[in-house]
C-alpha cells in the first residue's frame, strides 16, 4: 500500500494542475480593447532621463518579452517614465505611464537625457495562455468526434485554449460563453488558427 502513495500523489498532483489552468486562463481576456494610457510632459520635466515612444500602436507588457500580456497600447510621442530595466542585451523598459506600470522594448523608443544609473529589476509577468483565431463561426461539440453541438462560437474572436486531444491535436478545447453560460467546449483545429507564443504546454485530454 505505502508504495502505491508516491504514484497517487503524483497523479493527483497532475489532475490539479491542469484543472488551475483554465481558472488562470479567465485572467485574461483576448479579446479586450486596451486602454490607451498618456503622460503629460510635467511626468518627465524633472528626470535625468526619460523615453519617448518612437512607434504608433506599441504593446505596454507584463513581462520583458511577446510571450507576456499586453497591458495596454501606446501612441507615438508618448513620454514614458523608467522605473527600471531587465539588465539583458535585449533590452527591454519597466515604465510608468498614467496609472499603468508595464515592459516596453527598446527597440520601439527613444532615450531622452541619462538613464545609466536605472536598476535592473525583477520580471514577473504574465505569460499569455494559448489561443485560437475563429475566422468564421463554427459549431462547438461536447468532445472530440462527437455529434453533439453545444453551441456556435462567434466569428472574429479569440478563445482560450485548455486542452487539446491526443490525436496529432486535431481538436482543441476552448472557454466560450454559450447562451450566458461559461462552457468548455471542442473545434476541430484545421477550422482555427492556434497561438502559444509563451510555449504553454496544454495539457492532453482524451486517448
Amino acid at each position: 500500500m505505502s508504495k502505491q502513495r508516491p504514484l497517487f500523489l503524483i497523479v493527483v498532483l497532475l489532475l490539479l494542475m491542469i484543472a488551475v489552468l483554465p481558472a488562470a486562463a479567465q485572467d485574461y481576456d483576448p479579446n479586450a480593447v486596451l486602454p490607451r494610457p498618456t503622460n503629460p510632459a510635467s511626468a518627465t520635466r524633472n528626470l535625468e532621463g526619460y523615453l519617448i515612444v518612437a512607434t504608433d500602436n506599441l504593446f505596454l507588457r507584463s513581462g520583458d518579452g511577446p510571450q507576456y500580456t499586453p497591458l495596454a497600447i501606446l501612441d507615438g510621442g508618448t513620454r514614458l517614465v523608467p522605473l527600471g530595466q531587465n539588465g539583458l542585451d535585449e533590452l527591454w523598459w519597466y515604465v510608468r505611464v498614467g496609472t499603468f506600470t508595464g515592459w516596453v522594448t527598446n527597440q520601439f523608443v527613444v532615450v531622452r537625457g541619462d538613464l545609466s544609473d536605472i536598476p535592473v529589476v525583477e520580471v514577473d509577468g504574465t505569460i499569455l495562455p494559448p489561443t485560437l483565431y475563429m475566422g468564421a463561426a463554427n459549431q462547438i461539440y461536447s468532445r472530440p468526434g462527437s455529434i453533439r453541438v453545444l453551441c456556435n462560437a462567434t466569428a472574429g474572436q479569440f478563445y482560450i485554449v485548455t486542452a487539446r486531444d491526443a490525436d496529432a491535436e486535431n481538436w482543441y478545447r476552448i472557454e466560450l460563453t454559450c447562451d450566458g453560460l461559461p462552457v468548455e467546449g471542442w473545434v476541430q483545429a484545421d477550422r482555427v488558427l492556434y497561438r502559444n507564443p509563451g510555449g504553454v504546454i496544454v495539457p492532453v485530454v482524451g486517448s
